[in-house]
């Protein structure tokens, strides 16, 4: 097991709190869409289950009704990202630390927590992707104070004596945090994501996958290529678009959800390269895209984590995973799962397209996808933040250390 790591623990052991605690929780929403909003929003859940009181700091949030569930408004000064982002941290700082809470739980951009959950990585390792683009690009979104105010937290986070455990998304950003920061390595774990793998399961195929791709019109022959996240360009959408047209095949396509401010340019190029794409924008239930496709594609160029992809696993698709991205982390290369080396190269992409597009080949890596994303259950991963909070009550509940499957 790697050093820091959270313990291998069996679903059944949900690793309890022995007392009923009152918890903040620090994110700028609560949603259910998103890939973090939804991580956060299944850990409320899990803490409501058990008996606990949440407090949500937030900026907004979606109607959600519950005893023991507050929502806390924290203002933000909407004049740019930087102030904007500064000043939710300071707010959401002060007001929390007028209170008394047995244990604070920070995500994104905060710096006032007994725990922190790093689902992004170090702001100087995006820097390095943030580089990789156009000149005209960087120079358009070129914003100074946004990074100050990224740098300003980080450091101040990873600072503050207060912070007792970090659950870093990735080993990848595990040692982000150890190069860039002198913070206790035994501080550190890797908390892989967890995914629900009853909402994300092969059986939905026929009850929710063929009915969406007839109301889509996808004709049954096709072999549909699934794409999920925001911010196109990050994601590396047009290396996927441009695998497409290598490959020059009338019987693919590809689905595109979530959304871009500058869609309209990625769907430009896909008319222009004459592949078949469409673009579905963000989707209430991502679930029903997943039981609809046959291919997973994640060529991203910068991924802490990525939970699209371990929805993938879960759902039983075969899935081509940049190595840019942690959760590459759980991919057996070229048994559940295929790693992308340079999510750059639309002809390494094109070439592992087309060792998936076999239907033998395909099902049976699909399986192993599904063995693979059973390890990964939401629970195991819930339960492990429920041992970072007893830990840092100091408490040591049971089943902390057991292996998986003992």
């Amino acid at each position: 097991m790697i050093v820091g790591s959270l313990p291998r623990l069996k679903a059944c052991d949900r690793s309890p709190i022995l007392r009923r605690v009152k918890i903040a929780i620090n994110h700028t929403r609560y949603a259910r869409s998103g890939g973090i909003e939804r991580h956060i929003a299944a850990l409320v859940d899990r803490l409501l289950a058990d008996g606990h009181e949440v407090h949500y700091f937030a900026r907004r949030w979606e109607p959600r009704e519950h005893p023991r569930l507050h929502f806390r408004r924290v203002p933000a000064i909407p004049l740019g990202e930087g102030i904007k982002v500064l000043s939710f941290a300071y707010a959401s700082a002060y007001l929390i630390s007028r209170e008394r809470f047995d244990v604070v739980h920070g995500f994104s951009r905060t710096f006032l927590q007994d725990v922190y959950t790093d689902g992004s990585g170090c702001f100087e390792d995006y820097l390095e992707y943030l580089r990789t683009a156009p000149l005209w690009r960087r120079i358009a979104t070129f914003r100074p104070l946004l990074a100050f105010a990224s740098r300003h937290i980080e450091r101040r986070r990873f600072r503050s004596a207060r912070l007792l455990k970090v659950l870093a998304m990735s080993r990848r950003t595990r040692d982000q945090i150890l190069r860039r920061h002198s913070f206790p390595a035994e501080r550190v774990e890797v908390a892989h994501s967890g995914v629900d793998v009853e909402a994300f399961h092969p059986r939905r195929r026929a009850a929710e996958g063929l009915p969406l791709r007839a109301r889509l019109g996808t004709p049954e022959e096709a072999t549909v290529l699934l794409f999920v996240g925001n911010d196109y360009r990050r994601k590396g959408l047009e290396t996927a678009l441009r695998a497409l047209s290598i490959l020059g095949r009338a019987d693919l396509e590809l689905w595109v959800v979530g959304k871009d401010k500058r869609a309209a340019l990625y769907e430009a190029l896909a008319r222009q390269l004459r592949v078949g794409a469409r673009f579905l924008g963000p989707q209430a239930d991502p679930a029903a895209c997943f039981a609809a496709a046959q291919v997973f594609v994640f060529p991203s160029l910068y991924d802490a984590f990525g939970n699209a992809a371990l929805e993938a696993l879960a759902a039983g698709l075969p899935s081509i995973v940049s190595s840019r991205a942690g959760a590459s982390e759980l991919i057996d290369d070229g048994s559940d799962g295929l790693v992308l080396q340079d999510p750059t190269s639309p002809g390494e992409l094109a070439a592992k397209l087309g060792e998936v597009l076999d239907p033998g080949r395909r099902e049976a890596m699909g399986r192993l996808a599904r063995a693979k994303a059973e390890a990964y259950r939401l629970e195991r991963h819930l339960a492990g933040v429920n041992a970072a909070y007893a830990q840092v009550l100091g408490v040591q509940p049971a089943g902390i250390g057991r292996a998986a499957g003992a």
